[in-house]
C-alpha cells in the first residue's frame, strides 16, 4: 500500500498543476507573439521545452521533437533564402509559425501527462474554479492518454494482420481510424461514468490525499515568468 502511494516523479514533474498551467500559457503566449528578442527567448524557451520531456521520461519523443525542430531551423536558414515567390512564402509561414506554436505543444503534452487528476482536482478547487469547469477538464486529463494507448493497439492489431501504408493504404485508414472512433465515444462514455462514481459532481467538499501546495521550485518558476512577461511587455510597448 505504501509503494503504491509513494510518487516516483522527479522534482520537475512534480511541480504543482497551477504552475504548469501557468508554464504552459506564458510559454505558447511569449512564444507566437513577436518582439526584437524574440530569437533569444525562442531558443531558450524551446530547449526548455524540450528538457520537460526529458524530465517524464520521453526520450524518444524528445529526440523525435528535436530532430523536427532541427530540420525546420535548417530549412529557415538554409534552403527558403533561395526559394522565390508564393512556395518561398508559403514555407516560411508554416515554419515560422510551427516553430512557434511547437513548444508551446510540447509544455501541454508535458502537463497533461506529468498531473494526475487528483493533483488538478484538488489544485482547481483552491482556485474556488466552478465544478462546471472542473470536471469536464478533469475528463480531459485522462481521455488523451487513453485515446493515445487505443491508437496504439490498433497500430499493433493491424501490423500483426500486414497492413500498412505500402500495400493496402485504403485499408489502414479505414481499419484504424473506424475503430478509434468508435473507442473514442465508447472512452468517453467510460471515463464520464468513471469520474461519476468517484463523485467528483458531488456538492460536498471532497477530501485529498495529494499534498498540493507551492514548493521552493515553483516560486522560482513564478519568478522566472514573471521576468518573461517583463520583457514580452517591455517589447511590446517599445514596438507599438
Amino acid at each position: 500500500m505504501v509503494g503504491s502511494l509513494r510518487d516516483y516523479r522527479n522534482v520537475i514533474a512534480k511541480l504543482d498543476p497551477r504552475t504548469k498551467i501557468a508554464l504552459t500559457i506564458t510559454i505558447s503566449t511569449i512564444l507566437i507573439s513577436s518582439g526584437s528578442s524574440q530569437s533569444i527567448l525562442r531558443v531558450g524557451l524551446t530547449l526548455f521545452s524540450l528538457s520537460l520531456l526529458l524530465s517524464i521520461h520521453k526520450k524518444g519523443l524528445f529526440v523525435k521533437c528535436a530532430v523536427i525542430l532541427l530540420l525546420l531551423t535548417c530549412m529557415q536558414y538554409w534552403a527558403i533564402p533561395y526559394l522565390h515567390g508564393m512556395i518561398k512564402f508559403i514555407l516560411l509561414a508554416f515554419v515560422g509559425i510551427f516553430m512557434n506554436m511547437f513548444p508551446g505543444f510540447i509544455v501541454g503534452y508535458y502537463t497533461l501527462f506529468s498531473t494526475k487528476v487528483s493533483e488538478f482536482i484538488a489544485a482547481m478547487e483552491k482556485l474556488k474554479l466552478p465544478r462546471s469547469i472542473i470536471i469536464p477538464i478533469s475528463v480531459i486529463f485522462r481521455f488523451f492518454p487513453t485515446i493515445a494507448e487505443e491508437y496504439r493497439n490498433i497500430n499493433y492489431a493491424m501490423r500483426m494482420r500486414g497492413i500498412n501504408f505500402s500495400n493496402h493504404f485504403f485499408k489502414m485508414i479505414e481499419y484504424r481510424m473506424i475503430p478509434l472512433i468508435i473507442s473514442v465515444v465508447q472512452i468517453g462514455n467510460d471515463l464520464s461514468f468513471t469520474a461519476m462514481t468517484r463523485g467528483i459532481d458531488s456538492p460536498l467538499k471532497r477530501t485529498n490525499i495529494c499534498a498540493v501546495k507551492f514548493k521552493l521550485i515553483d516560486i522560482l518558476m513564478f519568478i522566472v515568468m514573471a521576468i518573461l512577461w517583463t520583457i514580452y511587455f517591455k517589447e511590446k510597448l517599445l514596438n507599438d
